[in-house]
C-alpha cells in the first residue's frame, strides 16, 4: 500500500485521524494526497464571488498548514483543492490516484448497521472497490 488518499473537511474533529494516518503512512512508506472539496459557487454576483474567492483562499491556507503537518513527520504529502460534487469528487480522484486506501472520518451519526457514518461516507463505501478506513469524529 503506497497511495493513501484522505478526504478532509478540515474540521477539528478529525485531528486524532490525521496522527493515526501520518502514523500509517510513514509504517508503509506511503504517500499521502489530502483532498479537500468545496461546494460549486453557483451564484454569479460579484460580491459573492469575491467571498467565496476569500473562502476559497482560507481552506487553501488550512489545507497546506495541514499538509506542511504531515510532512513535518517525513510523510510525503500533497494537497489538493477541489471545487465539485463531494462524492463524485472523492470516487474521481480516488480512481485518478489509483489510492490503495481512501480515508474519510465519520460524523458520529448512527446508521441502520450500527456504524457511525454519514450520508457521504456511505455513499462512497457503496460506489467504491478500494479500501475505506473509516475514523469516527471526535468533539
Amino acid at each position: 500500500m503506497k497511495t493513501i488518499m484522505v478526504a478532509t473537511d478540515l474540521s477539528p474533529g478529525f485531528a486524532g485521524a490525521y496522527e493515526k494516518t501520518i502514523l500509517l503512512a510513514r509504517a508503509l512508506s506511503g504517500t499521502v494526497y489530502l483532498l479537500h472539496i468545496v461546494l460549486p459557487n453557483e451564484d454569479s454576483s460579484y460580491k459573492d464571488k469575491k467571498e467565496f474567492g476569500r473562502e476559497f483562499a482560507d481552506e487553501s491556507a488550512a489545507l497546506n498548514n495541514l499538509a506542511k503537518q504531515f510532512r513535518d513527520q517525513d510523510v510525503e504529502t500533497h494537497a489538493l483543492l477541489m471545487e465539485g460534487v463531494i462524492t463524485v469528487a472523492i470516487l474521481a480522484e480516488a480512481e485518478r490516484l489509483q489510492a490503495d486506501l481512501i480515508v474519510l472520518g465519520g460524523s458520529g451519526k448512527e446508521s441502520a448497521t450500527g456504524l457511525l457514518v454519514d450520508n457521504i461516507t456511505q455513499k462512497v463505501i457503496k460506489q467504491t472497490q478500494r479500501p475505506v478506513l473509516l475514523f469516527p469524529a471526535s468533539d
